[in-house]
């Protein structure tokens, strides 16, 4: 991170993702607005990748592997009846991505083998992706989930997945080892005091919910002390654990809204873009008006 006038950028979660599993006008709209300036991300980031989509492409392997699942479409169907919200999310991103260009037919048994090659295949090189391809920061919270190793034998996938999931979602392991405690009730506690009192005197509405609801769990976090430091609980608060381990002379990049009530009071630079439905939208009204 250089001291040069180029603005330069800490993507959270959700632009990373976006960049990496987004529609193509989506990430071709983010990709405009950075040009080839750098693109940080730290440990934590990486995480939250891990935990939303990784571990979710991981999950639907060992179900597509199943002996009672003869098809694509089985596996398929059979997600999206058991799984709701990020998880069912996470399976519609890959299939575009991994499966449909490669012609597979979803009613196919022979195609299943096949789809679980392409799938081991994957998961190794969006891991890959994720570790190398933006610049990492200092990540104060020391999240030991982030660096779980994932190790993949594309001849003998199941030991390696098997191990890598077991071990992240140990998080009793993972908690003893991170700082997350620290780094909320010592290093960063006066911001904290700081956003509960911003929060205290804000109305509930859709624009502050999400913020507000971070406060909440703030809060406790104040009064309980490091036992109420879990991974649950970081999940929870994940926007604000970027905001604050985002390096000031950087500019948090974001799509949501609670980052709006999280940056300004910690003196974080910060930028929200329009949603993915909102970039989408507009483009194709455009083009309705071209023709």
């Amino acid at each position: 991170m250089s001291g040069s006038s180029v603005q330069e950028h800490f993507l959270d979660t959700s632009v990373m993702r976006s960049l990496l599993l987004a529609t193509q006008a989506y990430r071709q709209y983010l990709e405009s607005q950075f040009s080839s300036e750098p693109l940080y991300i730290s440990n934590y980031v990486q995480m939250e990748i891990k935990r939303s989509y990784l571990i979710n492409i991981i999950s639907f392997y060992f179900v597509l592997r199943l002996d009672s699942i003869n098809t694509i479409g089985d596996a398929i169907a059979l997600w999206s009846n058991k799984f709701k919200g990020s998880e069912l999310k996470a399976i519609l991103q890959v299939i575009p991505q991994l499966f449909s260009t490669r012609q597979l037919n979803f009613s196919s048994p022979q195609d299943k083998e096949k789809a679980l090659s392409l799938l081991v295949i994957y998961i190794k090189r969006f891991e890959l992706i994720i570790r190398r391809k933006f610049p990492n920061c200092n990540d104060y919270t020391v999240c030991s989930r982030a660096v779980v190793p994932l190790t993949i034998d594309l001849k003998n996938p199941v030991p390696d997945l098997k191990k890598f999931v077991l071990e992240f979602g140990d998080t009793k392991t993972c908690r003893s080892k991170c700082q997350i405690d620290d780094f909320l009730l010592v290093k960063y506690r006066s911001e904290v005091e700081q956003l509960i009192e911003v929060a205290s005197q804000l109305p509930r509405n859709t624009n502050t919910r999400g913020f507000l609801n971070i406060a909440k769990n703030l809060k406790e976090i104040l009064v309980v002390g490091a036992t109420a430091c879990d991974c649950k609980c970081c999940e929870k608060i994940g926007d604000v654990v970027i905001a604050l381990n985002t390096p000031r002379n950087l500019r948090l990049e974001h799509t949501d809204n609670s980052f709006d009530y999280l940056c300004p009071p910690i003196k974080q630079p910060h930028y929200k873009y329009p949603s993915e439905n909102q970039v989408v939208m507009n483009l194709s009204i455009i083009n309705l008006e071209q023709d």
